[in-house]
């Protein structure tokens, strides 16, 4: 408004002028211009006229989830058939999971309700979506189509109406009249004791009389199947099960009928958890040698489950069976990244034990270094090599053709990186890259020189494949090297051309060279690469997983430098007393015939050594579990006379019942409520002597159905109460670790698991008319309204601003004219 200061500038500009203009004609223009500056003044702070009217708006919110089927459309196009709209202007959105627009109920019924996730029903996301649609100005009505079954979702939609000025009307729409036969809930007990006997009862519930099949499954297995004849409504089916050798029992029952219509109804499940006897598992190359521990730790009370290494555990819901897993000579490149990064989940987050034994395709040898594995455990898969140990010259020969653009070729590159980082400073390394010709990336040169890695790092991807130039370059470098050991890595992913491949590799042969050879991928031509590790003294690796590259690169650097292994006669020698290896009888424990070496983390903690000093049994706290590292093995090659020793079975029992996830001391109980896909968790805790505890922080690790962990922290709400809530969106089982702790240690644990079942959307309810009603009368609206008189009624008003700017600017402009007029106009 300052800019109204321009009048009485105006006005001295008229004064001053020298204009011939006289008298009135004088006065007129400067009384003109005097306008002109407050009209433009007055535009340019865009006033506005604000004005009622009834002109009203009606978006009619049609739902196209699964409970309802089209039924909802067949009710919205009838309601809009038989309609008085009023002058209204009318808007067609469908919703389910989200919402969307149409032109018109024609494009609605075409449309394709996959596109808006029919398998949820989210009211707040379609109101929400609607309110943002109305244009200003108009009065606002919205008529929703639906059962009025929300999957999820906010429950004050009533106030988010009213804040806007929105009514809603209801049309309450049942779901298809079609025979359904479904599992509606599944009740069994949150946990049992080993062997005690428990009750599952599931409800099956179908709307036509009729006979079915339900069948039990538990952890996949179907168990039992009872033919039961069905009436209308709710049918209790019960059965019954004992606990065994499994920590977790995942129970689920389905219903087989002839008149049935949806299958996602069909099954429903519960979890129940096993408390009694440690449970452990044990993973290894050769099951039939595990018969020994497993006959002496089951006269000590633990059960032991043995499973080749193709039996690691894949899913939460299966390692959580067990207190501990121990791996027994299983190479990493026998486990996906997904299952390493499950072991590590198990021991971080929800407090399992893990025990690596030793073996030829243990530790480094077997490729755990740098994996998900390694972290957890207390010692690390390197080791400073002995000053006598014989050096090595290690050549890789990486294919680096178009083929190996992209994950390929990162994992070569990482893989060789960490090779050259297991070499001693005696070592050699050389990395020669090929595609039609051969490129000496990295001459051979000692292990220990930094420029190494940056050099790895250069290698790019193009051209075809040619190997034999790379090994004829390999065979030159190797063979003028002064090393005792001397190995080449050979990778590649695709077929080479020809070459004099015999001869190249029986040349290494005879010079002392051995070479190991590695297919990556469908391409490799996998005969002819087999053939050169068999000529060379090697071994054959073929995988289709790039990020096995390098575990198996560092399992073959550990394998050809013949130093991880020590084979001799030794005896273990405890370095302290602790609880765990009390009652052992040490001063008659036999020779234990080798072990790999390893290199002790710096928080860790070594109970058993070797006469040479290097560590036999180590131990650590890593995040929620405690892990360790038995270097020797307990089978028998190396422990072979340990098999016969009284206390071959009580060193194993302690060990193991150290390791194995802490059971709950009591003093916390876990209550689980689940609504519309949102889990509430609340902990009560009660100590015997102290009532309350105080100066307890609380937090769950949770582990969805896809084994994905996340950490949520429990709120303090009352004395002695935590609670916390979390979205389940995943069908399957949610398991979860609570744990309270005063000042950073725990003070007590909890391990529980929540099921989730199909979607509430597959129930097929009557419709929810109280949800719609509630939700209708608190915006003024109706349920059920009449379509001929709902909008005749004209009795509200919305306020409609209308900009006056262009019409103060057209009296501008009009203005300006008059003046220029006066101006030019002749004087008589």
């Amino acid at each position: 408004m300052f800019l109204l200061l321009l009048v009485p500038i105006v006005w001295w500009v008229h004064v001053r002028s020298i204009a011939p203009l006289r008298g009135r004609r004088r006065l007129a223009t400067v009384i003109i211009r005097s306008v002109l500056v407050v009209l433009l003044v007055f535009a340019l702070s865009e006033p506005r006229w604000v004005r009622l009217s009834d002109r009203e708006e009606v978006i009619l919110l049609v739902d196209e989830s699964r409970s309802v089927d089209g039924k909802a459309v067949e009710a919205a196009e009838k309601f809009a058939r038989e309609a008085d709209f009023a002058g209204a202007d009318v808007v067609w959105m469908g919703f389910a999971g989200g919402g969307r627009i149409f032109r018109g109920i024609d494009e609605l019924k075409k449309a394709d309700p996959g596109d808006v996730r029919p398998s949820e029903t989210r009211f707040d996301t379609a109101l929400s979506l609607a309110a943002a649609n109305f244009r200003p100005g108009r009065v606002k009505s919205v008529v929703v189509f639906s059962d009025g079954v929300a999957t999820g979702g906010d429950d004050k939609l009533g106030s988010l109406l009213k804040e806007k000025a929105i009514r809603m009307h209801a049309v309450p729409v049942a779901p298809p009249d079609r025979p359904e036969v479904l599992v509606r809930e599944v009740n069994a007990p949150a946990s049992v004791r080993t062997n005690e006997p428990m009750q599952i009862t599931a409800t099956v519930q179908t709307n036509r009389p009729g006979s079915a099949d339900v069948d039990l499954f538990r952890n996949g297995v179907r168990i039992a199947t009872r033919k039961v004849d069905l009436k209308s409504g709710p049918n209790d089916v019960r059965f019954e099960d004992r606990a065994d050798r499994e920590k977790l029992l995942h129970y689920e029952v389905g219903v087989r009928s002839a008149q049935d219509s949806i299958a996602e109804n069909n099954q429903l499940g519960a979890a129940v958890i096993s408390e009694g006897a440690a449970k452990v598992l044990l993973v290894t190359d050769r099951p039939e040698s595990a018969r020994y521990l497993e006959w002496a730790l089951r006269q000590e009370g633990i059960e032991l489950s043995v499973r080749p290494g193709q039996g690691m555990p894949s899913q939460m819901s299966d390692i959580q069976n067990y207190d501990t897993l121990v791996i027994d000579n299983v190479p990493a490149s026998d486990l996906s990244r997904q299952q390493m990064d499950l072991l590590h989940s198990y021991v971080r987050d929800f407090g399992g034990g893990l025990l690596m034994l030793g073996g030829d395709q243990a530790y480094g040898l077997g490729g755990y270094y740098r994996t998900p594995v390694e972290d957890v455990l207390p010692v690390s898969c390197d080791f400073q090599r002995e000053e006598e140990a014989p050096s090595l010259a290690l050549a890789l020969v990486i294919d680096r053709s178009g083929s190996m653009q992209g994950e390929k070729i990162e994992m070569a590159k990482a893989a060789a990186k960490a090779s050259a980082e297991l070499l001693g400073p005696k070592d050699y390394v050389s990395v020669i890259a090929f595609d039609s010709e051969c490129y000496p990336v990295v001459p051979l040169q000692s292990a220990g020189n930094s420029s190494v890695a940056t050099q790895i790092a250069s290698i790019e991807s193009a051209g075809g494949t040619n190997m034999a130039p790379a090994m004829e370059e390999a065979l030159r470098q190797l063979s003028g090297s002064s090393a005792k050991l001397k190995h080449v890595i050979l990778l590649t992913d695709g077929m080479s051309e020809e070459g004099p491949f015999y001869e190249l590799t029986n040349q290494m042969s005879q010079g002392g060279i051995t070479v190991s050879t590695v297919a990556v991928g469908e391409g490799a031509d996998t005969e002819l690469l087999s053939q050169i590790a068999q000529w060379g003294g090697g071994r054959y690796y073929e995988t289709n997983d790039p990020s096995a590259v390098p575990q198996i690169f560092t399992k073959e650097t550990m394998t050809a430098s013949k130093s991880a292994i020590q084979e001799f006669p030794f005896l273990a020698k405890p370095v302290r007393a602790v609880d765990f290896l009390e009652g052992v009888p040490w001063n008659d424990t036999p020779f234990l015939l080798g072990y790999v070496r390893t290199k002790p983390k710096p928080t860790s903690e070594t109970w058993l050594v070797t006469e040479r000093g290097d560590p036999l049994l180590t131990t650590w706290r890593y995040g929620l579990g405690t892990t360790a590292a038995f270097t020797s093995d307990a089978r028998n090659r190396w422990a072979v006379e340990w098999l016969r020793w009284n206390g071959f079975g009580k060193f194993w029992a302690q060990l193991l019942r150290r390791l194995s996830r802490p059971e709950s001391l009591g003093l916390s109980e876990v209550a689980i409520k689940e609504k519309d896909g949102t889990v509430h968790v609340t902990v009560d805790a009660l100590d015997p002597v102290e009532g309350f505890p105080s100066g307890l922080t609380g937090s769950i690790r949770l582990a969805d159905p896809d084994g994905k962990a996340r950490e949520l922290p429990l709120e303090k709400t009352l004395p002695g109460r935590w609670e916390t809530t979390f979205a389940a969106p995943l069908k399957g089982i949610y398991s979860a670790q609570m744990l309270l702790a005063r000042d950073g240690q725990p003070v007590d644990s909890r391990f529980f698991t929540y099921s989730r079942g199909y979607s509430k959307e597959f129930l097929f309810d009557p419709p929810d008319r109280e949800f719609l009603s509630g939700l209708a009368s608190e915006t003024g609206g109706m349920i059920d309204p009449d379509p001929k008189t709902v909008f005749t009624r004209k009795d509200r008003k919305a306020s409609l601003e209308e900009e006056l700017w262009p019409l103060l600017a057209l009296l501008a402009l009009v203005g300006f004219v008059l003046d220029v007029a006066i101006r030019r106009w002749p004087e008589r």
